[in-house]
Order: structure tokens, then sequence, then C-alpha cells
């Protein structure tokens, strides 16, 4: 289960250590200097940064022995991310709130930390500053959610930290640490805007590969319920492994990059995620009971700065007691491919959807204008791209088209492609319920999905986020048996992965696809 990294521990900002800064300015509630808060407080912070566009580099650490000294050895690291100055999404941390590339970095929000001694450290161009503090325990807490963490032989049930997470927009996230029993409380205030919450662990990287089997709880608070206990939580260790570092073309670590693994295989859906550490490493874990495990895919976004390209390739074979090893770089866009797509000999009048594709190696995307002329950005790193178009069905239509072999810096190339009448219902029933892969994956922000319906009846078709909540609901009717097409539009999503499921009687699927913008 995918977790995106919850920007608002870097409100913790307290003491400063200013002898190695290349952030200046810095200011947290207009203070400079240390204070204490109270878990729930609302907080906001401003920086200066040296570059514009500038990417900062943010860890959160628990002091567990409360000295205000960082050691690895005795402290745990709770958080990392990456703010970029001007990114207004938070593309793997906080966004920027003036969303203008300026030297100029802020963010405001409430905070609901765990009450702890935390140190906090935030680094740019290889140079650090420290901060130092303490948050307090609510007064009197109006809701407290409970539960329990258990963890493989040999790993420590302490200081793993649990996340109460709303729906809504700008709501407090709440936190709890386990003690040394694994045992922990979220304490929260009267807000319940955002109704429902999820509860999930958010640092169980300090585990390693080891893999959770449990579900994160979904709580709706009320006022006529004070306490929300067994919220357990169980991992095991993992029975193969797939690990590497995510690193740049220039050998420096990605850091909080998203790694994810998924697939149909032999043993049905799998899907998990590891975001890469401090080190830009990796480690994904499976159990027993998931392998072995064939034709997986594997996918790796940097997530700090939009003009790195993203990439996907495959794992063959997973089995138990196997331990893969994939070191992955990801390119930095530096060259173009330009050419136009024709529909049946004609400008397409309006926008299509392309990508450039290199096993292996690199997957981005671009749009056409109207008259079907279209700007690729890609790297000269490496060899070749296959290109081709990414919306194969659309208006009725059915596309078709060889891709193009081309390399970085190619022009006027023409990608011709034809059309021909599509039928929903083909002249016979298909055999089975099946549910395509989506194309292209991964997409911006347009993609089809096929699927067949084996015996008619009620079909549904969903899109969820990856914490359950449902985004969009592509197909909710009565369906003759027959294939099927529909594409779904993520404009007005964050980039990310979604799961997309197939209803229909007894039969069920789901799949994965990647928005990227």
């Amino acid at each position: 289960m995918k977790k995106l990294l919850p920007f608002i521990f870097l409100m913790l900002v307290l003491t400063v250590n200013s002898s190695f800064g290349q952030i200046s300015n810095l200011k947290v509630l207009d203070k400079t200097t240390s204070f204490s808060i109270t878990s729930g407080d609302n907080f906001g912070w401003s920086f200066n940064v040296p570059k514009a566009g500038d990417t900062t580099l943010v860890q959160i650490w628990l002091d567990t022995d409360q000295n205000g000294v960082l050691d690895a050895s005795k402290d745990v690291l709770c958080m990392f991310f990456n703010q970029i100055d001007g990114d207004p999404h938070g593309q793997s941390g906080p966004p920027d709130v003036d969303a203008t590339a300026n030297k100029t970095v802020a963010f405001q929000a409430p905070l609901g930390l765990a009450p702890a001694h935390y140190i906090m450290l935030f680094r740019n161009h290889g140079r650090y500053t420290t901060f130092t503090g303490v948050v307090n325990h609510l007064a009197s807490p109006a809701y407290t959610i409970t539960g329990t963490v258990t963890v493989p032989a040999g790993k420590s049930r302490k200081n793993i930290v649990l996340s109460l997470e709303g729906e809504e927009t700008n709501v407090v996230f709440w936190h709890g640490v386990t003690d040394e029993n694994g045992n922990y409380t979220i304490e929260m205030n009267s807000d319940t805007t955002g109704n429902p919450w999820t509860v999930s662990p958010i640092n169980s990287y300090i585990l390693g590969p080891s893999v959770s089997t449990s579900d994160d709880y979904e709580l709706t608070i009320t006022p006529e319920t004070k306490t929300y206990p067994e919220n357990n939580f169980a991992f095991q260790a993992a029975s193969a492994v797939v690990k590497g570092k995510l690193i740049k073309e220039d050998g420096t670590a990605i850091v909080a990059g998203l790694v994810d693994i998924s697939g149909n295989g032999t043993k049905g859906f799998y899907y998990r995620d590891s975001r890469t550490d401090t080190a830009g490493a990796y480690s994904i874990g499976f159990l027993a009971s998931e392998l072995p495990q064939e034709s997986l895919g594997l996918s790796a976004f940097s997530g700090d700065e939009s003009n790195y390209l993203g990439l996907f390739t495959y794992l063959d074979k997973v089995e138990a007691g196997s331990t893969i090893t994939k070191n992955m770089i990801i390119y930095k866009a530096n060259s173009t491919i330009t050419g136009k797509v024709l529909i049946d000999g004609k400008a397409p009048q309006y926008p299509v959807q392309v990508s450039a594709t290199c096993a292996d190696t690199v997957s981005v995307f671009a749009w056409t204008d109207n008259q079907g002329n279209f700007t690729i950005n890609v790297t000269d790193k490496v060899s070749g791209y296959f290109v081709g178009a990414v919306i194969n069905y659309m208006e009725g239509q059915q596309y078709y088209f060889t891709p193009l072999q081309a390399k970085a810096g190619a022009t006027n190339l023409v990608l011709n492609l034809s059309t021909t009448d599509v039928k929903e219902k083909g002249a016979s029933a298909p055999a089975e319920f099946r549910l395509s892969q989506n194309y292209p994956n991964p997409f911006n922000p347009v993609t089809t999905i096929k699927y067949s319906v084996a015996k008619e009846g009620f079909v549904s078709l969903t899109v969820y986020n990856l914490i359950g909540s449902k985004v969009a609901t592509l197909v909710s009717e009565y369906k003759p048996a027959g294939q099927y097409s529909v594409q779904f539009d993520g404009r007005g999503l964050a980039s990310g992965i979604y799961l997309y499921r197939l209803e229909s009687g007894n039969f069920s699927a789901y799949k994965k696809l990647i928005l990227m913008k």
C-alpha cells in the first residue's frame, strides 16, 4: 500500500544550527528561536534557497535520547521528503504555497504530530541545517485511536509512527508512536472534518522489506464514540526481496523517489511499493503465499524534479528465497523528438497524446497541438526510442499505427494513424470475463481500459486511490455480453498510482494504472 509522505512533519522547526546552511531566513510562526508546540496547533514556515526552483531534502527524526543531537545509531528516522521551490502540487513532499520559483519556500497548515522530541534536518546543495523541538500532548483529547504493531523476530516494535489521515483537504493530520511493546495511541481534538479517516503506518521502512499483512483501517469519527481500539498491524519477514538503488545519471542518490512492483502473477494481483531512503535505496518484500510471481512490472519515478524521466521495466520471475537486485538510473531530459501525427492522412484537429519509450530505461509522454505537431522531451543517453500514439480508442474509432523508431534529436517524424469503426459487442460473446491493462501506462492524462463481459449483467468499473477512496466511476450499468473499451481522464488528479476494479456477478479483478504528469 502506497503512502505518499505526509508533508506536515516539516513543521517541527526549532533550534537552528546555521553553520552549514544553504537555507537562509528560516522562520516558523515568524520566530527563529526554539519553542515547543501542542499537537494540533496551526503551524507555518518560510525560508530562502540559493537557486530558484531548488529542491530541499527534509529528514525528520525522533530524538530518542532527547539530547538535541542527531545520532543515526540511536535516533529513529520518521520521515523524509523533498520540497521544491515553486511546486504548487507537492510532487514528493509539501507544496510551495506561492507556486513561484522565486527562491522563497513557504507553507502553513495544522499539525497533529505525536507528542515527542524531534530533530529535523534540511539539506540543500550538500549542506544542511538542523532543528530540534518538542511537541506536547493535547490537554484534553476529544478522541483516541489505539492499537498494537507486531513485527518479525529480531525487529524492534518501538518508534513506528502511525498516521491518522483525513480525506478532506486542509485538515489536521494526527500521529502516534509505538512504545517498546508495540502499543500506540493517537490523540486528536474535536475536529472531525476529515471523515472518514485512515490509520496506517508511515515509517515501516525501518523494518526493512518486512511485509504488512494488515489492511489500513478506515474510521468515521462520531461525537458518540470517544475511543477507537484494536487498530492493529502485523508485519512478517519477507520470503523474497527485490532491492536496489535509484540514482540520477550523475550518480547522486534519488531520495524519496517512488519504486513499485505490480502485476497479475500466478498468485493473483500483486502491488507493493517503497520510497527510496536517504541513500537512494529501496527494498520490496514478498510473502511466501504470494510466490512465485512472473512478469511483474517495476516502475520508478524521481518525484523531485519534473524534467526527470520515468522508468518502467519487468521482473521475469520472483521465487521464494530469492533476492533480486535492480539498480536503476533516472535520466534528465536534454533533447527532443519532434514530428507530426496524421489521422487518415489529415491533421487530427484535436490534441493526441504520444509517447517515446526505450525498453527498461525511459517512458515519457507529450501532447500534439490540434494540427498534430508534437515535441517529446527525451535524453540522448539512451540508444533509441519507439514513438507511438497513446490513445488508440476515441469517439467510436479504433486507431491503427506502426510505432516509429527514432533517436534523441530526431525531427519531422510523421506518425500515420488509420481508423475503422469499432463495435462494442463482437459477433460472439467472449469466453470469459477479462480486465485488460490500461494503455498507455503510465499515462497523462487520458488512458484506455478494455474489458470483456462473458455474461450479461450489471457491470461496475471504478478507480481508487491507494488508500481505498473512490476517485472515478467509469461504468455502472447493465451490459450484455461483449467486449468494451472506456477512457479514463485523470485531469484534476495528482500524479501517482491508482487501482481500477471490474466487477460483474461473481467476477472481480484489479489492475494498476499510473498517472504521470
